[in-house]
């Protein structure tokens, strides 16, 4: 599974791309709305098919709604984007939305004596990172770096869950939000982002102990006498209604009908 229902405003006019020799896609970047005091998260938007001449109405500044778009992770560049999707324009009466919904399987055991896995703040804050590989078809994944965060009053210890629970190869489903981490570097000066994604809710695969044997088709039969059903009774045998010889006629008033020598219409 994976799933992106965002907010997000146009940073440009949608263009049109070619993404091979006879198709095309509609490419705009958006920016999601900062999740409390983060950054605006910019990421690139691609929309295909009849989605796509829909889409080339939109332009610049306008704010829409995107549901059920995928997210796509590129590591070399490390870079979000979003394809596919129903985009629709709303005005500011509409509610922010930030949902990711990825499901995978963990890569990493979590190494708590390395701070960049797991670490504790001073303040009893907990972090925990970890990675999700989620299959995007033709035995190719792309990597989803996550991490969830809690404190000792909080109801949801999302990260106490994610460090006791998660292993390699876990499978696990995983809901969140897209965030944008921006600072200066005091060394160049310029102006840097980190985008991730912060974990609300997780849910582990099931866990099988004892695999049951597979179901084995067969056309053998138990026992040459097949045993008979209810009791070997049969509609002859026990027919109250007598259905051999047709339906009783019905008591009272409904009696038998009436033999008439003529038609009386």
């Amino acid at each position: 599974m994976n799933k992106a229902n965002v907010c997000a405003q146009l940073l440009e006019d949608p263009r049109e791309v070619f993404i091979s020799q006879t198709a095309t896609a509609m490419r705009c970047l958006v920016a999601l709305p900062p999740v409390g005091n983060k950054a605006p998260t910019q990421i690139e938007l691609n929309i295909y098919g009849k989605q796509g001449e829909r889409f080339s109405r939109f332009k610049k500044d306008d704010r829409v709604f995107i549901h059920r778009s995928k997210l796509r992770f590129d590591l070399e560049s490390r870079t979000y984007s979003m394809h596919g999707g129903l985009v629709t324009a709303v005005d500011d009466q509409f509610p922010i939305i930030n949902e990711i919904t990825l499901c995978g399987r963990c890569v990493k055991d979590i190494d708590r004596d390395d701070t960049r896995a797991f670490r504790t703040t001073p303040d009893g804050l907990m972090v925990c990172n970890q990675t999700l590989s989620v299959n995007t078809g033709r035995n190719q994944a792309d990597l989803f770096n996550f991490f969830a965060m809690n404190s000792v009053n909080d109801k949801l210890n999302n990260a106490e869950l994610l460090v006791n629970f998660t292993r390699k190869g876990v499978g696990l489903t995983l809901e969140g939000s897209l965030i944008t981490d921006a600072w200066t570097d005091k060394q160049s000066g310029e102006r840097r982002t980190n985008t991730r994604i912060k974990m609300s809710a997780m849910t582990l695969a099931p866990k099988s102990s004892n695999a049951q044997p597979a179901v084995q088709t067969s056309t053998t039969v138990a026992s040459d006498k097949v045993a008979p059903l209810w009791g070997g009774k049969t509609a002859e045998e026990n027919d109250p209604w007598n259905v051999t010889s047709g339906l009783p006629d019905l008591p009272g008033q409904y009696g038998a009908a009436p033999e008439l020598e003529e038609a009386p219409f």
